[in-house]
């Protein structure tokens, strides 16, 4: 945009009468018509996005202001109100302003505000002019801008103009106190019935007419965003003499309401009983229009609103926020990866402040496909994520709204590739939720023949791997907004894309799955996305995938570290696919669809695809490790409360105890994970699968304290049952390897490596009683789930919740693990592919 200041651009127009606005009737009036954004509602001070465009697609509204199809794009009904103040007037195509004026009111608070403001005159001065004044019309007092702020919404009718509205003139009726859309009988808007306030009135405020609305907002600010997590006042209010001068700010109910409008104050009624649909209006076509002067306090006597100025003219601008900060640089990928950003080479950074320097030229090209034009509707673009650009929408079913609203965008390399590679994407800090992003990678061949389903809510700009590759050709990537538990509140963002060719495949391509023994839960430093929103059934997730997961410490045959440390720096040794659940049971991990009847929505799965659904499996994968079954049918959970808690005699005097869990072994858990098994390998069928075990969770020569009563009889009974089911499932591997199946697969049994490491052991491994909560994502006393579930009911101590870490190995527990699994490993001579 070429130069310009505001105060040249839209020059101050003069009141007629003299005086100026005043500033709360200004500030109210940003209130209402955008929430004081500039820019649309996703967007974060300090960040760029569009312009906050009123009802941009033309969506109908029905009168009490209802969308019977919120989707539809009407064009001709676009309303082009644009920005802070949404100015409408000259802002279409046509519009009679210039296109510099155009622009800098969609993209320019200040320019904007100009703009409303000489609106806002103009409106005063049309209806001052044809004798439409309040109290003693002094423009100072918020109270007699009444005409105008109600012309400021609806419109006017001028005198001039009366012959060809049946000789009306005036504001009109749809913004009349006397009207029926608003309740006779309510509060000042924003103030409840004993006079305090009551923000509760900004969730519905089709129940005020507009100039109620902008005189509430004047006397009670909105809190708005500063940054994120930080909510302030928007501005500073104005005030009155007496709390009943401020209550007063509202009319009278029949003030606009005589034989002049031909009204009838008689039938103005709370719930518009007596003349549904006209209430006190006499005219079947509405025009009860008014324009006489008004009068219902003494401003000269101090009962109207004083104007607060914060700011004189000569104070400096606000330094722009700094709210999600782009990431503008490649540190951490490798030098030869080959990035498609999510806008063409060259396109403008608008976050320069964040940014140094141009980003990476990009090596592709990125498009969008729209299944109907109604997907444009909720596209959104946020100046964050890589080269402050990302655009997101929100997730649907597919089908019906979902299908009609479904976008697909894909990420093409512009060059031929034929060899292994590794696929990344960047994901932003913000703007990106579902537990369900699905990315499918052409190969090359033309075909989607690849997929990956991610969980985007890292909360953090940072690359993830979609896995390796063997590509031949021209490689794409897609990502589309339709998942399995799509119900428009989660949101789905594209970002940049990386190809990154490795000189051969790695010699490692490994699939961890499994429960909380394998996820890591106890060791703690649990990535983002897998320890959030507790108690939201919606958006919970406490899969709890820890940095210190035993898989990730394993030291592989002919590699130079940790298989986790390698994956982290994109080694062309190994890739490494984590989808390990805490709480999984065997139906969160096999082949089978989403169902929200399994409960997938919450415990051991949550929003996440099924783990062998991920497309962390393949006929490229090496190795598959997982822990499983001990989540199924709750055994392990209800044994060690049985176990542990206090009753009126131990477990192990139970005669049914052991027989009970055993029972639910044989007949049921055991045969879950033997289907598992044979899926793993039917989806890997190069790969070697090692079942691990658990370990005995308490000591066997150290009697536990405190608030816990195993008594060792109890421990060896529950060290009887965890053998029980080890034994159980090393046969059952025996047999899958050994039969006519003749399945690659192996048990690793951690019982011995655990002994004199278990719970209140001196050298212990595994946490005894946690309180929580450790994480957003673990138990939280409060929360529904957590009281259904009972975690926070076990009363060891009354003050405490358990945490999920309890009895589950910590951080030296898992590197335990990890030497069970590389001693295995070495016992069968693993050598990758």
């Amino acid at each position: 945009m070429a130069p310009y200041q505001p105060q040249t651009l839209f020059p101050l127009k003069q009141l007629s009468g003299g005086g100026r606005v005043p500033s709360q009737v200004m500030l109210g009036i940003t209130a209402q018509e955008s929430n004081m954004w500039q820019a649309s509602r996703v967007v974060m001070p300090g960040a760029t996005g569009n312009p906050l465009i009123g009802n941009y697609y033309g969506v109908a509204y029905t009168p009490d202001g209802q969308q019977t199809d919120p989707w539809a794009i009407d064009y001709t009904r676009s309303d082009c109100g644009y920005g802070v103040t949404q100015v409408t007037d000259g802002m279409t195509k046509v519009g009679t302003m210039s296109q510099l004026q155009k622009d800098a009111i969609a993209l320019d608070y200040t320019a904007n505000i100009a703009a409303g403001v000489n609106i806002l005159i103009d409106k005063w001065n049309q209806t001052r002019t044809e004798g439409l004044t309040v109290n003693d019309g002094d423009p100072q007092w918020a109270e007699n801008w009444f005409f105008a702020l109600w012309a400021y919404n609806s419109g006017y009718y001028p005198k001039g103009q009366a012959s060809q509205n049946k000789g009306k003139w005036g504001v009109g009726w749809t913004n009349n106190p006397a009207n029926p859309l608003w309740k006779s009988n309510r509060t000042p808007f924003l103030e409840g019935v004993s006079g305090g306030d009551d923000y509760s009135h900004a969730a519905h405020p089709q129940d005020w007419p507009y100039q109620e609305k902008v005189l509430g907002w004047a006397g009670r600010p909105l809190f708005a965003a500063e940054s994120p997590g930080t909510m302030i006042a928007g501005f500073r209010p104005a005030w009155w003499s007496t709390t009943e001068d401020r209550t007063k700010v509202k009319p009278p109910v029949d003030l606009f309401c005589t034989t002049a409008n031909e009204c009838d104050p008689s039938k103005i009624s709370p719930n518009d009983q007596n003349q549904p649909g006209l209430g006190a209006c006499q005219r079947a076509d509405l025009y009860c229009w008014w324009n006489q002067p008004v009068s219902w306090k003494i401003c000269s006597a101090g009962h109207c609103a004083y104007e607060l100025l914060r700011f004189n003219d000569t104070y400096g601008e606000q330094a722009d926020g700094i709210s999600y900060p782009p990431n503008c640089s490649t540190a951490g990928l490798p030098g030869n990866a080959l990035i498609i950003d999510d806008v063409p080479d060259n396109t403008p950074m608008h976050r320069p402040n964040d940014c140094t320097g141009p980003p990476k030229a990009t090596s592709g090209s990125f498009s969008f496909d729209f299944h109907t034009d109604s997907a444009r509707v909720d596209l959104h673009q946020i100046g964050a994520g890589y080269s402050s650009h990302f655009w997101f929408t929100h997730t649907r079913l597919d089908g019906a709204y979902g299908g009609r609203l479904k976008t697909t965008g894909t990420w093409t390399l512009n060059n031929s590739m034929d060899g292994w590679t590794r696929v990344l994407v960047h994901l932003p800090d913000h703007g990106a939720h579902t537990q369900q992003a699905r990315y499918e990678i052409d190969l090359g061949d033309g075909t989607f023949s690849r997929h990956r389903y991610i969980n985007q809510k890292r909360k953090a700009n940072n690359w993830v791997s979609l896995g390796v590759y063997r590509i031949k050709g021209t490689p794409r990537v897609r990502l589309g907004s339709v998942t399995e538990d799509g119900d428009g509140s989660e949101d789905v963002a594209w970002d940049a894309v990386a190809f990154q060719p490795l000189p051969g495949k790695p010699k490692h391509i490994v699939a961890v799955l499994g429960d909380s023994y394998t996820s890591g839960e106890g060791a703690g430093s649990y990535y983002a996305e897998t320890d959030t929103d507790h108690g939201d059934a919606q958006r919970w997730n406490a899969c709890r995938r820890s940095k210190n997961a035993w898989a990730r410490k394993i030291v592989l045959p002919n590699t130079a570290g940790p298989l986790g440390a390698l994956t982290d720096s994109w080694s062309t040794e190994a890739e490494l696919g984590f989808v390990a659940c805490s709480g999984a049971r065997t139906y969160n991990v096999w082949d089978a669809a989403f169902s929200a009847t399994r409960q997938d929505f919450s415990e051991g799965q949550f929003h996440e695809i099924n783990q062998m659904r991920s497309g962390v499996l393949s006929a490229d994968t090496t190795l598959v490790t997982i822990t499983l079954g001990g989540n199924d049918e709750a055994a392990f959970t209800k044994a060690v409360r049985e176990c542990a808690l206090p009753h009126p005699s131990d477990c192990s005097e139970d005669t049914t105890f052991l027989s009970r869990y055993k029972g639910l072994l044989d007949n049921s858990i055991i045969p879950r994970i033997e289907t598992t098994l044979r899926e793993i390998a039917a989806k890997a069928p190069n790969a070697q699968i090692v079942l691990m075990g658990y370990p005995e969770l308490f000591s066997r020569t150290v009697k536990c304290s405190s608030s816990l009563y195993v008594y060792m009889p109890e421990a060896a009974a529950l060290a009887e049952l965890v053998n029980y089911a080890g034994t159980k499932q090393k046969t059952l591997v025996d047999s899958l390897r050994t039969g006519p199946s003749k399945l690659k697969i192996e048990y690793a049994d951690p019982v011995p490596t655990f002994a004199g490491h278990g719970g209140c052991d001196s050298d212990e491994w595994i946490n005894m009683v946690v309180k929580g909560p450790v994480g957003d994502g673990d138990f939280h006393e409060e929360d529904p789930v957590s009281q259904a579930n009972g975690t926070c009911a076990w009363e060891i101590l009354p003050e405490i919740c358990l945490s999920r870490e309890s009895f589950h190995p910590k951080a030296v527990g898992t590197t335990g693990y990890a030497q069970v699994m590389q001693t295995r490993l070495a016992q069968i001579g693993y050598q990758g592919p």
